[in-house]
């Protein structure tokens, strides 16, 4: 510091720095309040990062952010934390979209809306032009949510696709079935690990970073974080592609399995490169503004202590205002037993046979369970019935991990709708192939749900949020059945079709089963 500076100046600088150090130690304990209201979110998020190759670089986004951060001293400089108190509003809507995402239990929306509560509360804490000034490393807090399982089917069509081009256009003899692919050296699926999600996500994250120390320009920060998007898709495409060259010229498979260990990231860091070789062709010399002033004695308004205090205490009130209503909502829910109920019963022309088959779906948090077998007319039915208490705030009626069969041992090939009477009534219920070598089965599922019979998770999911504020059924019901295709798809529909025209009424069932879960 110069020896000319005056003396209130540097009265000044030195209250700045204590309204620095005062805001950002109300903005980490806001953070870790958050964290102690939200632990399943935070739970959720941790778990991923540790069991998902594609999420491990999450431990190192609050450093990245950190770093961003710290990058921007200069521009800080001459600002001043200003808490705002009416920024605390925005969390109002954030807190209902809180309630909506946990009710419907999407995990993945919570954590999103709990990193957009931290943002507000950054935002409210250390006021529009801090926030303006650092908005890059706080939004790219929003990459610890482990997001983009949804995207995995579609890139496992894309590589299956972009593959099975390749293969034909190079002249190798093939044949697809959804994500499995038929080549002389053997069959190979693309699976969920080889679909490029972990290459996508890493480059996404990469990209960003490399966007904002690299360019000045919004426009050329869009197109190089466009480009980390694009490239490792079309990119994992090639890679499958040459697994599957490369076995079918050396006749040995044991290549496409050392891939998972070896190939992979070495391939990911090959296209890294080419990408920030890309990237450095249009730089345009992201060069920091000089440093602003100190701030001159008296130019702002002294920050009270007590006001900081009321916006964080404002801020964690309001946030906290969804759990706090779940929480109240549960503990007025009667918990009757389920554990003596019998399953629906099967129509007449059928008995029981028991289930030796190793298909069963794979579902998640069931309060009762019921899987038989049934046989009639030379036909045999699978039947799975989960029952889920549905009153209060948590249930577990629709999970993305709830899958029709294990993936280890089945893969789905193909996804519709079939109409069927179910109580008299026509209804739509959702259909889907699933294959395990030879084997092939024709599987219907639905769910109940307030008396109505539903297709799809997320008209189940509606059908909940409806009820988020009502007191619908307590209870509702995931149905599924399956036969084999050992003859044609359309006696293996006529089968299902016959079996659930003849089944007891699922909803007349569901009614008899409330009676008793409100006991």
């Amino acid at each position: 510091m110069p020896k000319d500076v005056p003396a209130a100046t540097l009265a000044a600088a030195a209250g700045t720095r204590r309204i620095w150090i005062s805001a950002g130690l109300t903005l980490a304990l806001c953070g870790a309040f958050l964290c102690a209201i939200f632990p399943t979110e935070i739970e959720g998020a941790v778990r991923v990062w540790l069991e998902s190759t594609a999420y491990n670089h999450c431990f190192l986004i609050p450093a990245v952010a950190a770093y961003l951060a710290w990058d921007r001293r200069e521009t800080l400089a001459g600002l001043e934390p200003r808490p705002d108190l009416r920024v605390v509003l925005l969390l109002v809507p954030l807190a209902a979209l809180w309630l909506i995402a946990a009710t419907l239990s999407i995990l993945e929306a919570q954590q999103f809306v709990l990193v957009a509560m931290f943002e507000v509360m950054a935002l409210a804490i250390m006021g529009w032009r801090v926030y303006r000034a650092m908005l890059t490393p706080f939004l790219y807090l929003f990459l610890l949510v482990p997001s983009g399982g949804f995207l995995v089917p579609s890139l496992q069509d894309f590589t299956a696709r972009f593959v099975v081009v390749g293969l034909r256009i190079v002249g190798i003899p093939t044949f697809s079935d959804g994500t499995f692919i038929e080549i002389p050296a053997g069959t190979f699926v693309v699976a969920e690990a080889c679909a490029g999600l972990r290459f996508l996500v890493a480059s996404v994250a990469f990209g960003i970073l490399f966007a904002t120390l690299t360019y000045r320009s919004w426009t050329r920060r869009a197109i190089f974080i466009a480009l980390s998007v694009l490239v490792p898709i079309i990119a994992n495409g090639f890679r499958a592609f040459g697994l599957l060259v490369l076995a079918e010229l050396t006749g040995n498979t044991t290549a496409v399995m050392a891939d998972h260990i070896l190939y992979g990231w070495l391939f990911f860091s090959l296209v890294t490169f080419v990408q920030i070789g890309i990237g450095m062709t249009f730089t345009d010399g992201n060069q920091r503004a000089a440093a602003a002033p100190l701030i001159a004695a008296g130019a702002a308004k002294p920050l009270r202590p007590w006001r900081l205090g009321l916006v964080a205490v404002a801020c964690l009130a309001v946030a906290a205002s969804g759990p706090v209503y779940a929480q109240v909502r549960d503990w007025g829910v009667p918990h009757g037993q389920l554990a003596d109920l019998r399953p629906p019963a099967a129509g007449s022309g059928w008995s029981e046979a028991m289930p030796s088959d190793v298909w069963k779906p794979h579902v998640i948090g069931a309060d009762r369970e019921f899987f038989e077998g049934f046989s009639g007319g030379g036909d045999t039915v699978l039947r799975y019935v989960a029952l889920y208490r549905t009153s209060g705030f948590h249930n577990n009626l629709v999970r993305s991990g709830n899958r029709l069969a294990d993936d280890d041992q089945w893969h789905v090939g193909g996804h519709g709708v079939a109409r069927v009477a179910i109580g008299g009534t026509e209804r739509t219920v959702a259909a889907a192939e699933i294959g395990n070598g030879m084997r092939r089965l024709l599987v219907w599922s639905f769910y109940v749900v307030n008396g109505q019979i539903l297709a799809s998770p997320m008209q189940a999911k509606l059908a909940q949020l409806r009820d988020l504020f009502g007191s619908g059924s307590p209870v509702a019901a995931y149905v599924v059945v399956a036969t084999e295709e050992s003859a044609t798809a359309e006696h293996a529909k006529s089968v299902l079709q016959r079996f659930i025209e003849e089944m007891s009424s699922p909803t007349d069932y569901l009614e008899r089963v409330a009676g008793s879960a409100r006991r």
